[in-house]
């Protein structure tokens, strides 16, 4: 990692922003030191520069149609287990990255395009090729799935905030 990345990095606890190194980046306190696993980094990239390296060409591409998106890992990707049946990310099986994505733009395109959200208003589940589709970001995804060898499903949120609130969430800050 290079030396002001710790320094700089955010990442959510609770909904909350926490420095990195002063505590798990995670709220669920699922990742142990001997996990191996870089602190603020999402199981399945090795180090911090693979993960900068595929976010933020990811990123990048959602912003060119959504200018102001946001965008946070969460799922087993965070906590290192499955939430349905508590297997460790990766073992018998190729997990997926769940990313929550927010913007003021993304809100008001899903809108727009009847992409429904849940009950409470807050979030999508996660965007079906349909909604995928008419948002501009199916091609984008088929190129992050065949880049990682992972599916790769994303849910829009007001705010990237709300959706630290509501699961672990390692927010993509650079």
């Amino acid at each position: 990692m290079e030396r002001n990345e710790g320094r700089t990095r955010e990442v959510f606890r609770h909904g909350r922003p926490t420095a990195a190194g002063s505590g798990s980046p995670t709220s669920t306190g699922s990742r142990s030191p001997s996990s191996g696993q870089p602190q603020g980094v999402p199981y399945g990239f090795r180090d911090f520069g693979q993960f900068r390296e595929f976010a933020t060409r990811f990123r990048d591409r959602m912003r060119e149609l959504y200018p102001d998106l946001d965008m946070g890992f969460q799922g087993s990707s965070v906590t290192g287990r499955s939430a349905e049946t508590g297997a460790p990310f990766d073992e018998g099986r190729i997990s997926d990255y769940d990313i929550a994505i927010s913007g003021d733009s993304i809100n008001r395109a899903a809108q727009e395009n009847g992409v429904p959200f849940r009950g409470d208003g807050v979030s999508t589940g996660p965007l079906s090729e349909r909604d995928l589709d008419r948002l501009g970001l199916d091609d984008i995804l088929e190129d992050a799935a065949a880049e990682t060898g992972r599916e790769v499903h994303v849910m829009i949120f007001r705010t990237i905030e709300e959706a630290a609130g509501r699961k672990p969430t390692i927010k993509v800050w650079f």
